[in-house]
């Protein structure tokens, strides 16, 4: 199992931004979160996966609004792929994601683990 600490990731709507006659594209706030959670993952350095995965993300969130945890996916998973810690993050690679809000610890927590089919 590999751990990764990330800091709080961004909503979707906070990531992209559309640009008329151009088409989408990322927001500064968004290149400056892929920017440090890639200088953090350079400094775990933590083990990389070619086969497919579970992942399990505990978020502690930064005040007490009302969030969607799953608006926070996007960011993690694409730098997690961009941090090369996943080859894909397409249903091919990564087989399950649970997500969860927990009272302490880093802003957000990544758990990679080879995939076990349990349901099988």
């Amino acid at each position: 199992m590999t751990r990764i600490e990330l800091p709080f990731p961004l909503p979707v709507s906070a990531c992209f931004e559309n640009i008329p006659k151009i088409g989408r594209r990322a927001t500064a706030r968004y290149r400056e979160w892929t920017n440090e959670a890639l200088w953090m993952i350079k400094a775990q350095k933590p083990h990389k996966f070619a086969g497919e995965v579970s992942i399990s993300i505990g978020l502690v969130a930064p005040d007490k609004r009302a969030r969607d945890c799953d608006n926070t996916l996007k960011c993690i998973m694409d730098v997690l792929v961009k941090g090369g810690i996943l080859k894909d993050d397409s249903n091919k690679y990564v087989r399950r994601v649970t997500v969860q809000w927990v009272p302490a610890g880093a802003p957000c927590t990544v758990l990679i683990s080879e995939f076990l089919d349990e349901a099988a």
